[in-house]
């Protein structure tokens, strides 16, 4: 059985890559699509994730004035912010896309992973933009980098492949039970405030350690607080004492790996009757 699905998900995984060419010609076609008829064009994908950066910066340091000793409030609210916006976006634009594409589902045979994909690597594309502006205004803001901003790529390869795995799993199923993008509406608002992106680990850890414990099994709190940790010089001084960063970065690498293979073998499982639902 565990055979059986090795090589069905390599057998996915290879047939993806025979087909990356449509997989970039997609992507792009979307990416021009996506700017065709604004001025600024392709510019926006940076203008966006600045005016947030600005915004951010003016709300929390003028008007709220919330900080701590080690760095800006806004600073820490923004490498939280980015990533979820990356997931969030991802999901809300691809769980209907193989229904918005029904017709060149039926009239031509590649593996139909290619279209949510497509999506993800333009959404890819911006959140990296992204980061680099979260770059950009802590250097501003005299914030020391981490020194374990080398693994910074690592933790955006985790996000990426767990995302696929999301993916994969929602677009199907959307093809098959129409109620699924409405469930993801509910479910990203549960899973927004259930993640540490506008408030502390340490918060969470005042509430109860058994809450803690299971809060802490939620893979974007551990990926947002890996973000936190490569981007700013000394986060994990803020962080619980009991917390095992160790822990944090092998159950996420675990569980991003677990959802890719969980998205790879439901999307291959519904992958036939795709074109007779959509």
């Amino acid at each position: 059985m565990a055979i059986r699905m090795i090589k069905l998900i390599l057998n996915r995984i290879f047939c993806i890559f025979n087909f990356r060419q449509l997989l970039v010609h997609l992507a792009n076609k979307d990416l021009k699509i996506r700017y065709k008829y604004s001025l600024l064009g392709f510019s926006w994908m940076i203008f966006i994730p600045l005016c947030m950066a600005i915004i951010f910066k003016i709300v929390f340091s003028v008007i709220v004035r919330i900080s701590t000793p080690e760095y800006p409030f806004f600073i820490f609210l923004m490498t939280g912010i980015f990533p979820w916006s990356y997931l969030s976006n991802t999901l809300f634009s691809t769980t209907n896309c193989l229904v918005d594409n029904s017709n060149f589902i039926k009239k031509v045979y590649f593996p139909r992973e290619i279209i949510p994909l497509s999506i993800l690597v333009n959404n890819l594309i911006s959140f990296i933009l992204m980061i680099v502006v979260a770059l950009v205004f802590i250097f501003l803001s005299k914030v020391e980098i981490s020194k374990y901003i080398i693994f910074l790529p690592l933790v955006i390869f985790c996000q990426t492949i767990f995302m696929v795995g999301l993916i994969l799993i929602f677009s199907s199923l959307q093809v098959l039970y129409r109620d699924i993008k409405y469930l993801v509406e509910i479910l990203l608002l549960f899973w927004f405030y259930l993640t540490p992106v506008f408030y502390s680990l340490t918060l969470v850890k005042q509430v109860s350690n058994q809450f803690f414990n299971i809060y802490m099994f939620n893979p974007l709190t551990c990926l947002i607080t890996l973000y936190r940790i490569t981007l700013i010089r000394n986060y994990t001084a803020t962080l619980p004492p009991d917390l095992n960063v160790s822990y944090v970065a092998i159950y996420s690498s675990f569980i991003s790996f677990l959802f890719f293979v969980l998205g790879l073998i439901v999307f291959s499982k519904n992958d036939r009757r795709l074109s007779d639902y959509v």
